[in-house]
């Protein structure tokens, strides 16, 4: 696990990075790469809610969790959703 705390991690960012992957990055609120991951999956399971379920699992395991209307693109074939520590309501 990365070392930081819920206040430097800022976001998630999901961008697909070829044909059956998705990079998963936790970004700090200053930009830097904290965490990275990689989602593979069959091209009949590539849609938004497979990508946010995803998105979610990577993140949970830092700490954090986020809500999916959250979600905005962030570019093609990249979405970015902002963090929330697990236990914040």
């Amino acid at each position: 696990m990365a070392d930081f705390t819920a206040s430097q991690a800022a976001v998630v960012r999901i961008e697909r990075a070829e044909e059956g992957r998705w990079d998963l990055t936790v970004i700090s609120d200053s930009g830097v790469r904290m965490g990275h991951g990689e989602y593979l999956f069959d091209a009949a399971d590539d849609d938004a809610a497979g990508e946010q379920a995803a998105a979610l699992d990577f993140v949970r395991d830092y700490g954090f969790r986020f809500e999916s209307d959250a979600v905005v693109a962030d570019g093609p074939d990249a979405y970015g959703a902002p963090l929330l520590p697990v236990d914040a309501r």
